[in-house]
């Protein structure tokens, strides 16, 4: 089969859906698909076999973020070389239209991954004192309601990451539930691996023998919910009473403005800011951790999570969609209502409990098997064959009725 992969982000952006679309193609290759990615050009990228760059008209937007061009005429081209059976898109909006349009025009199914809620986003695009005002807050997210709407007609079928947000398309966006199935992105088979000498020497380098080690990874960004970690951290500290490290592993545009607030909570020694860390060697930072901290509410799956639960890390978070998908309290995490006190009294559990935090540790393992890679992609293909094939009956049908009408309006 041979599978266009769409999507406005990708290498080397880092970012959930650049993973989950390089997981994918990866995975589907390995079961001798033909997959090629259309994905925007950034200055730092990578020669890559089947992966065309297509322009960006912006870059360094929120953080290393570009705004591509959809109407760059080479998509189409590069579209036409090949015969492709169908089309998945990570994005509504702007090489969403583009893939909509090939769509509709070369008669090729569409599939759309529904990876983020756009709404929560709206303060990248608009100024943050105009969201404030409700009216136009609701206006807002009522924009962004209709487009998806419209776009999710155009798409045969809608893959989303996690149970929450099939029932949030189908029970709040009233999309049919035949046409919406979930499809996690999957984990690499070296996710679960690391040697112990690694992880001992990366606990070394940030801090003493015995000393507790936790570790979050996300963007540096206010929607991911970071002073409210921070703040939570500060408490800890106030318990606890000894020494311990927290690494903040990420890039975004508010990281200067979180350091700052560290050091004024207080937590500045106790707080190390790493910056970005390529995704093949975060592993070993889950691995070396105790627990991995992360405040976010805006996720739709946190393959960050499933990632720390591979490392055999267990995770303290709030409940949110994409979350409580994921985290089952007491079994591979422990879940916090968004209030730093009982969550620095959840951080304390897996450094002071050695029998809660071994169980932890092995409910996160036995959650992170159920996600490898393969699995994921095979789903995937039988879903493609699936819609390749109804497709494929609805234009012989379309064909056939259109004859007709021709053989009716030339007899007449």
């Amino acid at each position: 089969m041979k599978i266009a992969m769409m999507t406005n982000n990708y290498k080397p952006f880092v970012g959930g859906v650049p993973v989950s679309v390089e997981r994918l193609s990866e995975g589907l290759r390995a079961l001798g698909h033909e997959v090629t990615v259309f994905a925007p050009t950034y200055r730092e990228q990578e020669a890559e076999k089947d992966t065309f760059r297509y322009r960006s008209l912006l870059e360094g937007v929120a953080g290393g973020v570009v705004i591509p061009s959809p109407i760059d005429l080479r998509i189409e081209r590069e579209f036409r070389k090949n015969h492709y059976d169908i089309i998945h898109v990570h994005h509504p909006m702007l090489i969403g239209k583009t893939a909509a349009y090939l769509s509709e025009k070369y008669h090729i199914p569409l599939v759309f991954t529904y990876h983020t809620r756009y709404e929560q986003y709206l303060h990248y695009v608009m100024p943050k004192a105009l969201l404030r005002k409700k009216r136009v807050a609701d206006l807002a997210d009522r924009a962004v309601a209709l487009y998806l709407h419209s776009f999710l007609k155009r798409c045969s079928h809608v893959f989303v990451p996690t149970k929450g947000l099939e029932e949030y398309l189908t029970e709040s966006c009233m999309q049919d539930a035949a046409r919406v199935s979930v499809l996690p992105t999957g984990l690499k088979k070296e996710s679960y691996f690391f040697t112990g000498e690694s992880t001992d020497g990366l606990r070394r380098r940030y801090c003493a023998e015995d000393m507790p080690l936790f570790c979050t990874v996300s963007r540096m960004a206010h929607e991911k919910n970071v002073p409210f970690l921070l703040r939570s951290i500060c408490r800890f500290k106030e318990r606890y009473g000894r020494p311990f490290k927290v690494l903040m592993i990420g890039e975004g545009p508010a990281r200067e403005e979180f350091e700052a607030m560290a050091h004024s909570l207080g937590i500045g020694e106790e707080v190390v800011f790493v910056g970005m860390v390529p995704n093949r060697e975060l592993n070993v930072y889950y691995g070396a951790a105790d627990a991995f901290i992360f405040a976010s509410k805006t996720e739709t799956q946190g393959i960050v999570l499933l990632e720390a639960f591979a490392g055999g890390c267990p995770v303290i978070a709030i409940p949110a969609t994409g979350v409580s998908d994921l985290v089952t309290d007491g079994m591979n995490g422990l879940l916090s209502e968004e209030d730093a006190d009982i969550f620095a009294q959840k951080m304390l559990i897996p450094v002071t409990d050695t029998a809660s935090a071994n169980m932890l540790k092995a409910g996160a393992l036995d959650t992170a098997y159920t996600f490898l890679e393969s699995k994921v992609a095979l789903n995937a293909a039988r879903q493609y064959n699936k819609i390749v094939m109804q497709n494929a009956a609805q234009r012989k049908e379309e064909l056939r009725q259109e004859a007709a009408r021709w053989r009716i309006s030339t007899v007449s």
